[in-house]
């Protein structure tokens, strides 16, 4: 699943989103894209979930 975080301009953002993923989704495979703002996330998680874990980062994120 992908989704769209508008405000991650940074390697620290990168960080922040992972680790706050790998809170809720130990197994998770993430990868974060800079240049088009995009995170993925590979294994069998609820959107909803992870939704909120970028948001609990301090993140805005959209399912894309």
């Amino acid at each position: 699943m992908k989704f769209n975080v508008t405000d991650m301009t940074c390697g620290h953002c990168v960080k922040s989103i992972t680790e706050a993923i790998h809170a809720v989704a130990p197994d998770a495979l993430v990868l974060c894209d800079l240049s088009t703002k995009l995170v993925q996330v590979d294994g069998e998680y609820l959107p909803q979930d992870i939704e909120n874990a970028i948001k609990d980062a301090g993140f805005h994120s959209q399912a894309s």
